[in-house]
Order: structure tokens, then sequence, then C-alpha cells
């Protein structure tokens, strides 16, 4: 990857990371305004799941320009990791906001519903789903493109919003029009908020899990490991044979290693340079990945051998 793309990319992250931060903080203080003045336990679960989405924002925020600092002496490979641990802890969240949501919620069905107000309410889920809708679109859109753990989890954050503030949108809805007709109906409003964090924590549990495999190394996708292997196959005429390939994940970045048998008579010079080449035609399939090689001459066993040398 260019310097200028790289930069590029990492404005575009700083910048996603910061609007993110700016709308989550909106939707928490209006959310608990007209939660607290309503009264619905759907709408003060969505404070709480905004006010986590907020934490979580600022530690996107955070990873996002921690993470591309380059190397220093403490830190050989980069900053990447920082970008796990913060996926990691906004899962982790996650779950936390879930587990409030379905607290509140079984208060409210212990002791009975009371809501007010319910207009505003609607118009608040309403807006809070349209807006995290698109900021999420966008933060999908970004961590794509920059190769983003921590912005893919924040993203997850308000998408698991949109899908909750929907369903508290329809519930209040639902009590709207059928309160005083249908018994009971503002149970709705608890039980759609315990549906809700069931759906969370199962969003938690896909962003704890990826998170906590890069952490622990996790070798790259099948996918990505089928590219890396057309790429160095691409140069197959150049070289005898190629093994031990090994894998790994720090954030947006990628290590590889892998042992590259060549030619006995291949000089030194040569050799590096076939490295270097192979190296460069998979950085272009995929980017932010570094190629350590293991060099070996050939084994002199000439019947498979594709090369030409002295011994041919």
């Amino acid at each position: 990857m260019s310097k200028k793309l790289f930069a590029l990319l990492n404005k575009k992250k700083r910048f996603a990371a910061n609007f993110s931060v700016v709308s989550n903080a909106s939707l928490v203080v209006l959310k608990l305004i007209v939660g607290l003045m309503s009264g619905a336990v759907s709408i003060i679960a969505e404070a709480i799941h905004s006010c986590l989405d907020l934490v979580a924002a600022i530690i996107a925020k955070y990873s996002v320009v921690k993470s591309t600092q380059p190397a220093d002496e403490s830190h050989h490979f980069g900053h990447g990791k920082i970008e796990n641990v913060s996926a990691l802890i906004e899962g982790l969240l996650i779950f936390f906001a879930a587990y409030l949501i379905i607290h509140e919620a079984y208060d409210k069905i212990a002791h009975g519903v009371n809501i007010d107000n319910i207009g505003i309410g609607i118009g608040v889920m309403l807006l809070s789903t349209l807006v995290n809708y698109f900021i999420s679109g966008y933060l999908f859109k970004v961590s794509k493109e920059a190769e983003s753990d921590a912005l893919d989890a924040d993203a997850w954050h308000l998408r698991t919003d949109v899908y909750t503030s929907l369903g508290v949108f329809f519930a209040l809805l639902l009590i709207h029009f059928f309160k005083g007709i249908v018994p009971h109906i503002e149970y709705l409003d608890p039980i759609i908020a315990i549906g809700a964090a069931g759906w969370i924590s199962f969003a938690a549990f896909q962003i704890t899990k990826d998170s906590i495999l890069n952490l622990v190394d996790t070798k790259i996708s099948l996918e990505e490991e089928k590219i890396v292997h057309s790429a160095i196959k691409e140069n197959s005429e150049s070289f005898v044979d190629f093994h031990k390939l090994r894998s790994r994940k720090s954030g947006p970045f990628r290590y590889l290693d892998l042992h590259l048998t060549v030619s006995r008579d291949l000089h030194v010079d040569e050799a590096h340079k076939l490295s270097h080449h192979i190296e460069k035609d998979i950085k272009k399939l995929l980017r932010n990945t570094e190629v350590l090689f293991h060099l070996e001459p050939c084994n002199a066993v000439c019947k498979k051998c594709r090369m030409k040398c002295s011994r041919h």
C-alpha cells in the first residue's frame, strides 16, 4: 500500500470514529430524557445501549489513532493489536448492555408497567433507527476499506441499536393504538426489550470471538490463504518449492513467513530479488501484509524439479 493511500485511510478512520462519538452522545441525551419522561423501559434500555455505544465509540476513536502509529523500541510489530483489544472490549460492553436491559425489563414485569408520552417516544425511536442505520453503514464501509476491527465492532454496536430501536418503535406503536383495547398490552414494552437484549448478545458473541481469535494469532482466513498461494505460484518458474507457510493478523496488518526452496545455483542477490518480487505480488492482492522468507537450497533430487541448473 502506498503511503498516500495509507494516510488517506487513516484520515477516514479518524473521521468515522469522531462522527460516531458525536452521534452517540446526542442520542444518549435524547433517549435518557424521553425515557425518563415516558417511563418506557424499552426507551431507557435503548438509552443504556446508546450509552455503551458511546463508550465503545470513544474506545474505537482511541484505538484507530494508536494502532496506526509505527513500530517502536517496545513494539517491533507496530500497534495493530490495539484494534483487536478494542474490539474485545466493545464486545464485552455489548454483553453488559444486554444484562442491564434484561435486568431493567424484569423489574418492570415484576412491578408493573406504566408508560406516558408514548408519541414522543415513538418519534425518538424512529429518529434513532434512521440515524444509526446510516452511520453504521458508513462505519462498515470505512472499516472494510481500512480493515479496522475497532471500527467494525463500533459499526456492529450501532447496527444492533438499529434493530433494537426498530423493535421498540413497533412495540410503542402497538401500545399507542391498542392501549385500553388489548389487556396488558403495556407488557409488550419489556418483552421487546428482552428480545432486543438477546439479539445484541448474539452480535456481542461474534465480535468477541473474532477479536479473541486475532489476539491469539489465529491464521488468516482460507480465502486470504488461497490468495497468498496463488500469488506465490505465479512465480513458480523461479523457485523449486515453498512450504511451512505461517500467518497471523494484528489489527489491519497481516504477517506471513514461509520457506522458499530455490536452485543451488541461484546467487544470493537473485534470491533476494525473487523474494521481494513475490512479496510485492502478494501485497498487490492483500494490502497491509509483511512477508518474511526463509531461503533454502534444493536437495539435489532433480527428477521432478522444474528449474534449470548446472545439474541438468
